[in-house]
């Protein structure tokens, strides 16, 4: 749904509606490293991140990646940070997160996760496109 700036977040992604569910968000850091949300309030994250870094001296934020609404997201945060701690074979030391990795699983999670009679004719939960 949303690839691009923190700034960006409020303007171009609503808050959820318990009947909607809420987001899985991506932060991706001056370092290039990762962080995953779920979440109903995405800029509120975002604002909170923001404050927490500059108060705290944390890394800032790059990139946000927010995919489209869905009602079972604490869940599939959960399971998307349990796929993501253990490589192929089963161990518990994979391989380095990139955000491609991060997109297959989730799209294969809300695949997983949607009544085939809710699911879009569009493929792609969270967008490549800036």
């Amino acid at each position: 749904m949303f690839d691009g700036s923190p700034e960006h977040v409020g303007a171009m992604v609503p808050d959820a509606s318990a009947q909607d569910g809420g987001y899985i968000m991506v932060f991706v850091l001056e370092s290039g490293s990762p962080r995953i949300v779920a979440t109903r309030f995405p800029a509120k994250n975002v604002t909170s991140w923001k404050s927490r870094s500059a108060r705290y001296g944390g890394e800032t934020l790059n990139r946000v990646l927010v995919t489209k609404a869905h009602p079972r997201y604490e869940k599939i945060k959960r399971l998307l940070a349990h796929q993501l701690s253990i490589d192929d074979e089963g161990n518990a030391s994979p391989g380095p997160l990139t955000i491609e990795l991060i997109r297959t699983k989730v799209d294969s999670l809300f695949d997983t996760l949607t009544p085939e009679a809710a699911r879009p004719l569009s493929a792609g939960t969270l967008s490549a496109a800036h």
